[in-house]
């Protein structure tokens, strides 16, 4: 699918892009989340729907990766999406909803974003399935599980692939992370913590269609949670409370504890709040029997002042687009390679469907106050064997493994 790699490597780095010649080959081995492709490949076409916070975020990098084509940009509020093309003297075709048709017709689409609002994308990634295309989705890909699998199964169906985009596993520190936790540095896991504190506060608006902190913030922190641990929790018991008047209007809450017991006797906590006043606080930590790995937070420098006054830092990053901006870079280079049927995804049906389990019993331990036990019996299934549908009648040739994202 797309055209055939050459043996020149092309890098897309995390903070710019450049070209290796052969020569240089060895030197692409040693970084991680690039794709290989030959300068004169063909642009890879795409299409995003939706541009509103993460679709801005896609669309940029879209636009500024040599190897793909940002074709359509599909939304109602035209003059904002012209904007965009102005900004970035993009060439993609600006298109309402009505007339998405077109979008999916397209023979040339190789891939569709899905960046809309929740309660659009099983519409919106089932229509691209049946037309053929490779599907990333901003989580969640429906606002319930039976949904959910119903978009996979289609997906299943069609031979195409649903990625639902959990971009923290694209992070490099958290990458790093997980990789020294699976290599047995800390021995067996005893405490999972995470702290995950929202800066700014979202608006209003979005927060109404947001569905919740559980399903719009906690699951992020799950799905890292399980990514690490390898292990599914057996019971959850959750207390919140809401301190901001318009948001307890939503009959949602800002502020949340999220205790999980695992049956090898780990317990993960995850703290969660809506607003943090002093910067996006993202922190991660991972105890166990040899020792302890710690992801803290950074800032655009990580430069650090002392004098006879003390000590001084600059403030940490502002908010997710800052802090998650190379995840989400290399979230897209992942996407192209399975576009290519050069990588499997990273998250699979099940992966989304559990975490989804495991924040609904969250919100339920939350309303009842009371903790609640699990169970994926019915959610476990054996997997079928998928087979990637290769368009064009073009092959693709595997990048090397040390050339990808560890995952």
């Amino acid at each position: 699918k797309g055209a055939q790699c050459s043996p020149v490597t092309t890098i897309c780095s995390v903070e710019d892009t450049f070209v290796l010649n052969e020569s240089s080959e060895s030197e692409s081995k040693k970084m991680p989340g690039h794709m290989n492709r030959s300068k004169a490949s063909k642009k890879i076409p795409l299409a995003l729907f939706g541009l509103g916070r993460a679709g801005n975020i896609h669309a940029g990098n879209i636009e500024r990766n040599p190897h793909c084509q940002l074709k359509y940009i599909v939304d109602e509020d035209v003059e904002k999406c012209h904007r965009f093309v102005e900004e970035f003297m993009s060439e993609a075709i600006v298109v309402k909803v009505s007339d998405a048709d077109m979008v999916y017709n397209d023979p040339e689409v190789q891939g569709i974003l899905v960046t809309s609002p929740t309660f659009t994308h099983p519409d919106i990634c089932l229509n691209a399935l049946q037309a053929g295309k490779d599907v990333l989705c901003e989580k969640p890909v429906a606002a319930d599980m039976k949904t959910t699998a119903q978009v996979y199964d289609e997906a299943e169906k069609q031979g195409r692939v649903l990625f639902c985009a959990f971009n923290r596993r694209f992070d490099p520190a958290l990458q790093s992370l997980e990789e020294r936790v699976k290599k047995g540095e800390i021995g067996q896991i005893h405490r999972f913590k995470t702290s995950s504190r929202d800066s700014p506060l979202p608006t209003i608006e979005y927060l109404r269609i947001s569905g919740g902190i559980f399903h719009d913030c906690a699951v992020h922190d799950i799905d890292e949670c399980l990514w690490i641990m390898k292990e599914l929790p057996t019971q959850v018991h959750t207390m919140a409370h809401c301190f901001t008047p318009a948001i307890a209007e939503l009959d949602d809450v800002d502020t949340v504890s999220i205790t999980m017991k695992f049956a090898s006797g780990a317990i993960a906590s995850i703290d969660l709040s809506r607003l943090s006043t002093y910067g996006y606080d993202q922190r991660t930590e991972v105890y166990g029997s040899k020792g302890m790995l710690m992801n803290h937070n950074t800032s655009p420098t990580n430069l650090r002042h002392s004098n006879v006054t003390g000590e001084t830092a600059q403030p940490m990053y502002y908010s997710f687009p800052q802090r998650y901006a190379a995840s989400y870079q290399q979230e897209l280079v992942h996407f192209l390679n399975i576009i290519q049927g050069l990588e499997d995804p990273r998250v699979v049906k099940e992966d989304t469907l559990f975490s989804s389990y495991i924040a609904e019993a969250c919100e339920e331990s939350h309303r009842t106050g009371l903790p609640v036990s699990l169970s994926f019996d019915h959610l476990t299934s054996t997997p079928a064997v998928h087979e990637k549908v290769v368009s064009n009648g073009a092959e693709s040739v595997p990048m090397e493994q040390e050339a990808k994202v560890t995952s």
